[in-house]
């Protein structure tokens, strides 16, 4: 076995048993059936950037690098993209854009590779994964064999998926297919049809994408140079009784809620803000200035200590406004 650092955007230590690089479909599944077979817990890891990581990871770190990605035309606006799970999501972006293909101009900038994108169902402005998923190829670890799942089979929820549910990782994403045109433009979610401005109507896809594109970096620092998993908190679904009463502490917008959901969601941001927690800074992991739904490594934090400024955080929320705050990112390994 050789060990070394678990690769993570939040740039916390964390020291796997052992690290596995696999680049094609065959060194994963002997990876996966390997560590299935001699009992070794095996922890599945893209680029690492919705993870909080303690000092250890046990067993096997799988680093999947699977590349690969392809359009395929089925109409005059009617797309199919098949993409490997190690890809990044932003060349699946870009590639949409290039090709004038609709659906994602929403999503752009969001970091992380294609395999984690259907886990956390990524959204932002108005914009979910699930909308366009097709299909997800996983690796069965139970059956041992490639399985095809329908978006159905996934159970897409707000920021969940069957696959995050699953505490024993048993199927290992190694593909995802969209099928994306056909759709309008989504500019109503207040932070961009505000840099869109009185134009928004006017104004094509890549116009969207460019306009969340700013609004995401000067709101949100980059993982390439500051510790951080991006959103570390979902946005709460409240219903109508508990928006009253916090609206009669602060002022707070609300959104409809994920579909299959009732009540209204309301943005976390504003309540870790309304609490006093925007830049503040707890030892060497602070609350963004910007955004204070993003917590940030200023260097050398370790990952108990940013969970224990994100619990300090959740506490202070639920004692002044009554919301339980639920962490977005995936925490693994031990202290």
């Amino acid at each position: 076995m050789s060990g070394g650092r678990v690769p993570n955007t939040l740039r916390v230590d964390c020291i796997a048993d052992d690290i596995r690089q696999v680049r094609d479909e065959d060194a994963l599944a002997e990876a996966l059936v390997h560590a299935d077979v001699h009992g070794i817990p095996a922890t599945i890891i893209g680029g690492g950037s919705n993870l909080v990581l303690r000092s250890r990871l046990p067993g096997v770190a799988i680093v999947v690098g699977l590349r690969g990605i392809a359009f395929e035309r089925l109409g005059d606006d009617d797309w199919r993209v098949a993409a490997a799970a190690g890809e990044t999501w932003q060349t699946v972006v870009d590639g949409a854009l290039e090709r004038e293909v609709g659906g994602l101009e929403n999503l752009t900038l969001i970091p992380g590779s294609v395999g984690a994108a259907p886990v956390q169902n990524i959204g932002a402005y108005g914009r979910e994964l699930a909308k366009f998923v097709e299909s997800v190829t996983v690796f069965d670890r139970q059956r041992q064999c490639y399985r095809n799942l329908s978006a159905v089979d996934c159970a897409f929820g707000y920021r969940d998926s069957v696959f995050k549910r699953d505490a024993t990782h048993r199927q290992v994403i190694v593909r995802v297919a969209l099928r994306l045109g056909g759709t309008g433009l989504v500019t109503d979610y207040p932070d961009v049809a505000r840099e869109l401005g009185a134009r928004r109507a006017t104004l094509g896809r890549r116009a969207v994408a460019d306009a969340v594109a700013r609004i995401r970096r000067r709101k949100l620092p980059d993982p390439g140079r500051i510790g951080n998993v991006g959103s570390f908190f979902k946005n709460p679904v409240v219903g109508a009784a508990q928006l009253d009463h916090i609206r009669a502490l602060i002022d707070i917008d609300d959104y409809p809620a994920p579909s299959g959901r009732g009540g209204r969601k309301i943005p976390a941001a504003r309540l870790i803000d309304a609490a006093g927690w925007k830049g503040v800074r707890r030892g060497r992991v602070q609350v963004w200035p910007d955004q204070p739904l993003v917590l940030v490594n200023l260097g050398g934090a370790t990952g108990r200590e940013v969970l224990d400024v994100a619990a300090r955080i959740r506490d202070d929320v639920q004692r002044r406004y009554g919301v339980a705050l639920e962490i977005e990112p995936a925490v693994l390994g031990a202290d």
